[in-house]
Parts: structure tokens; sequence; C-alpha cells
């Protein structure tokens, strides 16, 4: 006959200091990571040596020349439209006959002007401004993709009949967050602003739009496309106030050595909080956006140069 199990009974007093040890544990975690983040956002904003004007220059000529010649060398670009709005708004910032030849040669390629895709005209006009568009009357509007819809009207307002919900989608401040208001809704009021001026309507929007995309800026420290992207987008909407030069230097440093720049930090953690990947290699996307935030400082904004580097 066997004897029953015996209860193994755990004396409180001698259970409250593991649970107190694992607390302990845990509240040391959270203030590693907790100082970890504070560091990391410290080191997006402020440096710690600030070069010279001459020393900033140099280098800022250097990522330019070493990005335009990977961009010129890479016609696979010419399939993401809104790039190209990007490399056309470099060449005429900077005459650089290699991108007048890379816009050219865009325009000649079955790339735009496809028959029977109307869109397809604004694809060309974006990167060369003086491309003609044909009308888009309303009927054919739900036929466009949504960026498209908000794009060709970006930048010809009076040909494309955007309907009543798309505008007010469009210019408003408060509707999109992150993702879509960095990717599609900032760019295509940049895109406004470029091909139409500025105006009391447009500045009701991009203004507080470029302010709360700064503030992202700020607390986002991995230097991933998102990134790069916010500081073009920023001066794009004509707000160089808001561009800080450690962010300018910290994309500077991220160019990799044949000129182009990653996706993501440190080639795995992308666009998005919770986004990993090692497989998104987009070189274009990344590197047409930062160089494009650099040709701005250059030809645009030298007096901000100026400011931050004596």
């Amino acid at each position: 006959m066997s004897s029953s199990p015996q209860m193994i009974s755990v004396d409180p007093k001698r259970r409250k200091p593991v649970l107190l040890r694992l607390l302990g544990f845990l509240a040391a975690a959270v203030a590693v990571v907790v100082l970890l983040f504070a560091i990391a956002v410290l080191n997006n904003n402020y440096s710690l040596h600030q070069p010279s004007r001459a020393e900033f220059n140099a280098k800022l000529d250097h990522a330019i020349e070493a990005g335009t010649q990977w961009i010129v060398e890479n016609p696979y670009n010419y399939g993401n439209p809104p790039l190209m709005f990007m490399v056309g708004d470099m060449a005429q910032m900077s005459d650089d006959p290699r991108l007048q030849k890379y816009v050219q040669d865009y325009l000649a390629s079955p790339r735009v002007h496809i028959p029977g895709n109307p869109a397809s005209w604004y694809w060309a006009h974006w990167a060369y401004p003086s491309a003609p568009v044909p009308l888009i009357p309303r009927f054919q509007i739900p036929y466009l993709s949504w960026q498209d819809r908000w794009f060709a009207y970006a930048s010809a307002p009076d040909k494309v009949d955007i309907s009543e919900d798309d505008h007010a989608d469009l210019f408003s401040p408060t509707k999109y967050h992150w993702g879509t208001r960095l990717h599609l809704q900032f760019v295509a009021l940049d895109m406004y602003r470029h091909f139409n001026g500025p105006s009391p309507e447009l500045n009701a929007v991009i203004n507080p739009i470029a302010e709360d995309v700064a503030g992202e800026a700020y607390w986002d420290f991995r230097v991933n496309d998102a990134y790069y992207q916010r500081d073009a987008l920023i001066l794009a909407a004509g707000r160089p106030d808001l561009v800080r030069s450690r962010w300018i230097e910290r994309i500077l440093n991220a160019q990799r050595p044949d000129g182009t720049w990653d996706m993501c930090w440190y080639g795995i953690w992308c666009r998005g909080v919770l986004e990993f990947s090692t497989s998104q290699n987009d070189y274009g996307h990344s590197t047409i956006q930062a160089v494009w935030a650099l040709y701005q400082l250059k030809y645009r904004y030298s007096d901000w140069i100026a400011k931050n580097y004596q």
C-alpha cells in the first residue's frame, strides 16, 4: 500500500523576497530601456562635435556627388514617378547635365505617355514641369490610384477634377498620421507647393503637418527611409527652421560607400515601429530622398548652413 503524497507548503515569508527580487529585476530592466532610449534621443538631436562650415560643405558636396552618380547609373528608378519628381527638382535646382539627361531619358522611356493611361502624362509632368498634361474629368478619377489622384491634382489642379472628399482629405491637417501622412499626403502637399506656390489654404495645412513631422523626427532616432523622407519633405515645405543640424549630420554619416542609403536602420529596423526586415533593399527610394534633402540645403537653403555652421 503506497503512502499518500504529501503537500509541500511554501512559507509566505520566503515567497515574498522572491517576488521582490523579480520586481527589482523588472524595474532595473525598465530603467535600462528608458536610459538607452534617452541616450538615443539625445544622440539624435544634439552633436558632441560641431563641424566647421568648410567641413560640413565638403561632406555635403561629397555626399551629393556620390549619390547623384549612383542615381544616374540606375534607371530602374523610372518606375517610381514621385521619386522622379524629386529627381526633376534636383535637376532644376542644380542644372546638373547628368540629371537633366536622366530626366530626358525618362521622358523618352516607355514608363510615361502610355496610351490609354492619362496618369502617365502626369508622371512625365512631375519630373519635367513643361511636359503637357491632359484634362482628367471627374468620371475618370475613380480609375486613378489614390496617390495618383492627389499627385496629379497637386501638379495641375486646373486639369484634374477630384471630388470634394478627395480635396478635403488632401488638405486636412489632422486626418492622417505617421505612414499615410508622411508617405502620401505630405508628398502631395509639397508637390502642390512646388507647382502652384504657397497659398493661405496650403499654409494652413502644410505648416502644422511639417511641425508634427518634425516632432516625430525628434523622437524617432532610427536612421532609415522615413528619416531621410522627413527632412526632405520638411525642407520642400519651406520650413528649414524645423530641421536640426544633427539630423542632416546623421544622414551624411549614414551614406554607404557606393553612394546609397539603406532603407532600414542597420539593415534591419525599417519604417514601422515594429517593422523588422533583412530583405528591404530598395536603395533608390531611400537614396533619392536623402540626396533630395541635401540638394535643397545646398541650392535653396544656404542660409540654413550659414546659421548652423561657422
